[in-house]
Parts: C-alpha cells; structure tokens; sequence
C-alpha cells in the first residue's frame, strides 16, 4: 500500500506429508483440475488437524500422499499447500489468521495447518499477499473451488472488511468465508479465474466480466476510486496515462479474455485480442514513465509485440500489419500501432473471444498471450510460441532491472531499451517470481532462475564463492538466465511453484525440490533478507500419520534440496 496516509516503508516509498512414493503420485501429476491447479493423488490425515483424505487414502490401503506447493503465493512470510482431494494448508505467518478460527502471534514455527472450509468444498487453486511485501504487515488469503466459488480470509491494507466479505469482524476473518454478493447486491456470478495484487482480489468470471475488491487507494480497476468491500466490476478502459478512476475519460467496456495479477501492477487480455495494464508500477511499455495507473490502459509495448509477432491476428481495417523494419521512423510505427488499434477494438479476435479459465498458471488457448506477470517495476509477457519478453517501468536499478534476465542496455543503442519489451528466453513453458527473482520453465523440463540471489533464492546454489545459501551475499546477483542448480539433469521438471523468497520445482512422477528461503522472509519490494521464523519449505520424505508435512527446513536459507520423492 503506497497511500498518501500510510506511514513509511523501506526504500522511502509510502507504505502500504507426507511424500508418496513416485509411482503412486505420477500417475495423477498429469493435468490440473478444472482451473488449473496440479491434479494430486490423495491426500492426508493431519494430527491436530485430522483430514478426511488420510482416512479414505488409510482405507484404500494407498501410501499417504503430499500436499504441493501452490504456484504463486505472494505472501511475505507463508506459504500455501494444496493435495488432490482439494485441501489446503497454510505454514508460516499466519498472524492475519490461520484459515481455522485463529491468529497466531507466536512465531509461526508450528505445522502447517488445514484450512477449514465446509464440508464438500473442493479447493483448485489459492494464493496471497502481503502489504509492501513486508514479513511485518498483512496478509490476504483466497481460494476458489471447484464450483466457481471464491473464499477469503485474512486482511489487506485497510482492515479485515476489505476482504470481499463485507463488515464482518476480526475472529470471522481468521476462517474462509465465501464472498458471495457485489457490491450492486447481486450475486456473484460463477468465477473461472482468481488472481491477487498487493491489496485486492480479482476475479473473472464466465461472462469476461472483471470484479475487484479490497483496498481502494491505489490499483483498484474500478469506475470509482475508495475502498470496495464488496466485488465490484472492472471493466472499463481509458486512453488517458494516470487516470484514477474510471469514471471520466474512459474509452468504454472491454469483455476479458484473461486476467493476470501481481504485485503492484496486474492487466488483462481482452477478447479482441489487446493486452491492457494498471496499477502503481504502470507504464506504456514504451518510455521511462512509471505512472500510478486505476484505469486499465493499453500497453502500447506489449501490444506492439503481439502486432508483430502475430501479424495475421493483429492488422488496420485495410490489412496492414505492424514491421518495424519497413517503419524506419517513430511516427510511422505509432501511425500504424494506433491504426492497428483503432481496428481491433471494434472486433473479436477468434483465439481469444472467450472468457478463459487458467490452466496450471497458463492460457493454454491459442490466444497469442500465454501469461503476463508483474513484478516489482518489471512486466514479462510469455507469448505462446514459448518466447518470454521483460522489460522495466522507470529506470531504479534497484527494481525492475533484477527481473530483466537480458543484456544490459548499456550495449543497445536505444536509450530506452530496458523500458520496452525484449526477448530474455526462448521454448518457455511458464514462469514463476519471488520478490527479486523468478523462475522459468522450458518446454524440455529444464529450470532457470535469475535476480537476487542473496540466500540462493534464484538458482538455488551460490553463484560463485564457498558461502553457504544461509548467509546474506548481497553481491550474488544473476543477471542472465542460469540453470537452477541441484536438480539432476536427467529428470524434466513439469511444475514450478514460488513464494517470494522460496521455489519449488515439481518433476512429472512428483518428486519436488525446494529452494531458497526455509525461515527467510521478504522485507521490501525487491528485498529478501529478515530471518521471520516461518518456516515454508518441509521436508516431506520422513513424514508420518503424526507428522504429515515431515520436517521443515529451519535454516535461514537453503540450496536446492530433494522435499518429495
């Protein structure tokens, strides 16, 4: 949260188990379930938590079976697992609630715990966030099931009825709730997708519409600024750089293809085919300007990479397609982007005319966008022929750069080229990221990491030197993309999960291994470097009955470490 009443934050910006053995979980790796989240074998009876899967995996006389990390958590200090039989589990920080009718103001060092739902609700997919991204503020929990229902817990900046639920209190805050009305009274509608930011939950349902809540000062996609306790819709677009709201200015509706959340930023695809972007660490795609953006917006430099990369999608009303090298000046290129716009605007772009639903983190549909993410001031966008493009919002070397995984601009003649969208790697099947690195998956299996590496968060190994992964080695930066170490060559991974200073990767017959922060948590927006005492990494191949996530990795840090075999 970065509002003009928050107090200040770090860098003086405003504040704001039990592991199956590998044949028996490989079989059910194989594809997620209806939304997009890894399809697992069983799951797990839980001491002090007793889960109903234990018992029909105990009376199937099935070995027990793991609960995986989830893809893309964001919390500062936690750290969510999800099993086959749709249970989730929360570990570490859980001071804004556990999910089971309670707030910790211990360390977080006991077990992951369930979280209680009612009886017959199937989790797909969950994810969090945390204010400033900081281990000393709130977190905000959701998860949809596999109804299309949306539940949430926790808080965000703002307070505990910011969370979507309307005024409840602190202790109902602790459990899941089912979000269920908008803020018009109506039901919410059945939601494919649920994605989070900084502060607020979107969620897209099957009409394409966009309904957001949760903290109102800044990124909320709305036509009217404040906060929203309740779902609101987010629909509109505008053409105007810096617009807060929507409610003036705006260049009318969109229906959503896809959405895409983040930390500070978020965007979206929409059905005719045009990527638009919002949020604190917005930009054109184009220039230096970082532009505190509500109202989506396109992004001029990634829609120009659709339009040339895809010329037989994206043409003018008479068939011209969008080559740079036959533009040779600046204003014929932007003659012919906004001719181009101007067309596809008014139209459906086959590939992506309708609303969709993710599928393990990605658009697999032929809708040239197969994911967008946003980090701290750096966008990446995946196109589906595997290419991945980054690029930075403003020039603070101290953000976006780290994201960046190319060559410098220093050896470009374009002033501007860390500001507009470049090729980092190729044959990409999905990227995750923590708070100052990330994460890539090839088509062959293989992982890359690069960004901050100060606790081997990136590559899961030091970089060069002897220091160990549990001291601070704030020099060990990986500017290019670098095989994650530690993970044998001959074994393809098909999965990558992430928390901001911890990764897991997932191989096809569910062996896992983890890296990065066992206890290490994030303390800024780009920054992992506090010891929080939250352990997120467990060592599930001695789990028991007694002990179903086995033990947690209690060092600060660690390299790349079998958790699951």
């Amino acid at each position: 949260m970065r509002g003009a009443a928050a107090p200040a934050s770090v860098h003086g910006q405003e504040a704001k188990q039990v592991g199956s053995r590998r044949g028996i979980v490989g079989a059910a790796i194989a594809s997620a379930a209806a939304l997009g989240v890894l399809a697992f074998t069983a799951s797990t009876t839980v001491a002090g938590f007793q889960s109903s899967s234990y018992a029909r995996a105990e009376l199937a006389t099935e070995a027990m079976i793991s609960a995986y990390p989830v893809r893309q958590d964001m919390s500062p200090g936690s750290a969510l697992y999800l099993n086959r039989f749709g249970e989730l589990y929360v570990s570490g920080d859980r001071r804004s609630g556990n999910g089971a009718g309670t707030a910790s103001t211990a360390l977080n060092l006991t077990p992951p715990n369930q979280v209680v739902f009612p009886e017959g609700v199937r989790i797909v997919d969950a994810g969090s966030s945390g204010n400033d991204f900081n281990w000393g503020q709130q977190t905000l929990f959701s998860a949809l099931d596999d109804q299309g229902r949306v539940w949430t817990w926790g808080q965000a900046w703002g307070g505990h009825t910011l969370i979507g639920r309307g005024p409840i209190s602190a202790s109902e805050s602790w459990t899941p709730g089912q979000v269920t009305t908008t803020d018009t009274g109506e039901a919410l509608p059945e939601i494919i997708d649920l994605q989070q930011i900084e502060n607020q939950v979107y969620a897209l349902d099957v009409s394409g519409t966009l309904w957001a809540w949760g903290y109102g000062g800044e990124n909320m996609p709305t036509p009217t600024t404040g906060n929203k306790p309740l779902p609101s819709r987010a629909n509109t677009t505008t053409a105007t750089p810096g617009l807060a709201a929507c409610v003036s200015n705006n260049t009318g509706d969109v229906v959503w293809h896809t959405i895409w959340g983040g930390y500070v930023s978020a965007g979206g695809v929409a059905t005719n085919g045009l990527i638009y972007t919002w949020g604190w660490d917005n930009s054109n795609g184009v220039s230096t300007t970082q532009t505190n953006q509500g109202c989506p917006i396109l992004n001029q430099g990634a829609n120009e990479v659709l339009f040339e990369r895809y010329p037989e999608l994206y043409q003018t009303a008479d068939g011209l397609t969008y080559d740079p090298s036959a533009l040779p000046t600046e204003a014929e290129r932007t003659a012919r982007y906004e001719a181009i716009v101007e067309h596809q605007s008014e139209v459906t772009t086959g590939p992506c005319a309708q609303p969709t639903r993710k599928e393990n983190g990605v658009d697999a549909s032929e809708c040239p966008v197969r994911q967008l993410g946003f980090s701290s001031r750096a966008p990446r966008l995946l196109l589906q022929n595997g290419d991945l493009y980054t690029w930075m919002v403003s020039t603070d070397m101290t953000y976006g750069f780290y994201f960046l995984g190319r060559p410098s601009s220093t050896n470009q003649a374009d002033p501007n080229f860390r500001n507009r969208p470049a090729l980092a790697l190729s044959n990409v099947d999905s990227t995750v990221s923590g708070v100052g690195s990330m994460q890539a998956l090839t088509r062959d299996g293989l992982v890359y990491g690069w960004g901050l590496n100060n606790f081997c968060q990136a590559v899961g190994e030091r970089t060069s030197g002897s220091n160990p992964c549990n001291s601070n080695v704030a020099a060990d930066i990986v500017t290019l993309p670098r095989l994650v170490g530690g993970i044998p060559g001959d074994v393809p991974i098909a999965r990558l999960s992430s928390t901001q200073c911890a990764a897991w990767a997932t191989s096809a017959d569910g062996a896992v291994w983890g890296w990065g922060g066992g206890t290490i948590v994030a303390t800024g927006w780009v920054t992992c470097g506090t010891a929080g005492a939250t352990y997120k990494i467990h060592d599930q191949r001695a789990a028991t009955v007694s002990t179903p996530f086995g033990a947690p990795i209690t060092a600060t840090s660690t390299a790349t470490t079998p958790v699951l075999e």
